[in-house]
């Protein structure tokens, strides 16, 4: 770019912000030292991103403005919710965009308890969703650990799962119509709140795990349901993964309407617990853990039937030991543990991170397969096995020796991930099982599913022409990461 392009880039740059700034007042626009990592930095600290500007548009006509200003100065989009995602997608590498923060759309416009729907902006976070819809006896299906800042266009954009994925299914079943703003500032809709509309496709779906790729979520129509008004929570220990998918299919057979929750966790995964509390020590042990959780909107004596049915797994020798919590407090006390690892993770330092998903069947056989090559081809790295096998979702993290100087471990973790991948698609399964693709797995998206990646690239051009809505991101550019 020569000498007098950079300056006409500079002073059209200065007056989008200027326009920005009088329609959206000074606390919607951050620029220079008032961007701060909260922003740029990615929640597992492995992406800094850079950008232009911070810009916090508090209602869609705010949004509008901003996408058709932006697409008319050729200013790339990055939108960004709670920032909670772990694949990059709300960062991006080069400073040529602005960020589109979502977090002053925080309305819940609607909750119809008849409908069984609500109609929420985008900013809106799940935990105060769920806290406004249980004061109706109502609650929404997706519970992830991060509720207490993620939202809920975040959840749309990345189609979010979590621990009831195998009872509530992932967002995009709760997900009954989506309002988005293309990248020329137009609205669009189809929000209409019927849980049946068959006039044709709804196009704006293609939003949901879309990250930010077509548009802008700014509102969404939800599913929404009763809350549960009795459950059960067990601690199980099964002597390997084979074992406890055994446990799962009994429990399935004996008790599937009221299974909510199946997680699992290898034994060498709960120390990291205590980097958050040092007082998490699991009630049992053994080489695999499970919880279980068992919930209904009827008065059931679900405690019962969970240790009748741990009874007769442990005659059948699926589970080695058990202990069922006799109180709410014991309970978020024995889920503690499931999330603590996660955040211990990132509080130990590096490590390499994992989202991958095979059939069911099959999970016991990728832990086996995951485990055996980290021991052989990378000797000192600590193995970690958790996740979701109610939905076979699996997250396999290695930890390299904590004697190792970061620079290496990072270098050897890129060599590592790819391992994981190899042996992943070896068993016909996905290297991004719930937290989508972002800039980190984009490259593996286009390598591997070509036809898919050509496909939603066509689309996209009908949605953003001109390439301005988070570039880089789920479709990356020739020559991209």
């Amino acid at each position: 770019m020569g000498k007098t392009e950079l300056a006409d880039s500079v002073r059209d740059t200065k007056m989008l912000f200027s326009r920005l700034a009088k329609a959206l007042g000074s606390n919607g626009v951050l620029t220079g030292a008032h961007i701060t990592e909260t922003y740029t930095s990615d929640w597992g600290k492995d992406r800094m991103g850079r950008c232009l500007a911070v810009v916090r548009p508090a209602s869609t006509e705010e949004v509008s403005l901003v996408c058709r200003l932006c697409s008319d100065a050729g200013v790339s989009i990055v939108p960004q919710g709670g920032h909670t995602g772990l694949v990059g997608g709300a960062q991006h590498p080069d400073g040529d965009c602005i960020l589109l923060s979502t977090q002053r759309l925080n309305t819940i416009h609607q909750i119809d308890p008849d409908n069984l729907s609500c109609i929420v902006e985008a900013g809106v976070v799940l935990e105060s969703l769920q806290t406004s819809l249980a004061e109706r006896g109502l609650q929404f299906g997706v519970s992830i650990g991060s509720q207490g800042s993620a939202q809920i266009g975040g959840l749309v954009s990345t189609n979010a799962g979590g621990v009831r994925v195998l009872h509530q299914g992932m967002t995009a079943s709760h997900v009954l119509g989506l309002e988005l703003v293309l990248a020329d500032g137009s609205v669009v809709s189809s929000i209409s709140g019927l849980h049946k509309d068959n006039r044709g496709p709804d196009p704006l779906r293609i939003a949901i795990g879309g990250e930010g790729a077509f548009g802008v979520v700014t509102k969404a129509c939800l599913r929404i349901s009763p809350q549960w008004t009795s459950s059960a929570t067990a601690y199980v220990g099964c002597a390997s993964f084979g074992d406890a998918l055994a446990l799962l299919r009994h429990l399935r057979m004996g008790a599937h309407e009221v299974l909510s929750a199946f997680e699992v966790m290898s034994d060498a995964c709960l120390p990291l617990a205590r980097y958050v509390d040092p007082t998490l020590i699991p009630p049992l042990t053994a080489p695999v853990h499970v919880l279980v959780e068992f919930c209904s909107t009827m008065q059931l004596p679900l405690d019962s039937l969970l240790e009748a049915a741990l009874a007769s797994a442990m005659e059948d020798d699926f589970a080695q030991d058990a202990v069922v919590a006799k109180s709410d407090a014991q309970a978020k006390r024995l889920w503690a543990l499931r999330e603590g690892l996660v955040e211990g993770h990132s509080r130990r330092g590096y490590h390499v991170r994992s989202d991958v998903s095979v059939r069911l069947g099959r999970l016991p056989e990728a832990v086996s397969s995951l485990e055996a090559m980290l021991a052989t081809e990378y000797p000192g790295w600590i193995a970690q096995s958790y996740g979701h096998l109610g939905d076979g979702n699996l997250h396999f993290n290695a930890l390299p020796p904590e004697s190792m100087a970061e620079a290496e471990a990072r270098s050897i973790g890129t060599r590592i991930e790819q391992r994981i991948f190899d042996i992943v698609l070896e068993l016909d399964g996905s290297f991004s099982a719930e937290h989508g693709i972002g800039r980190t797995k984009a490259g593996w998206f286009r390598q591997t599913m070509p036809e898919r990646f050509e496909l939603l690239g066509r689309i996209k051009g009908a949605f953003d022409p001109g390439g301005v809505m988070n570039p880089g991101c789920l479709l990356p550019v020739e020559g991209g990461s």
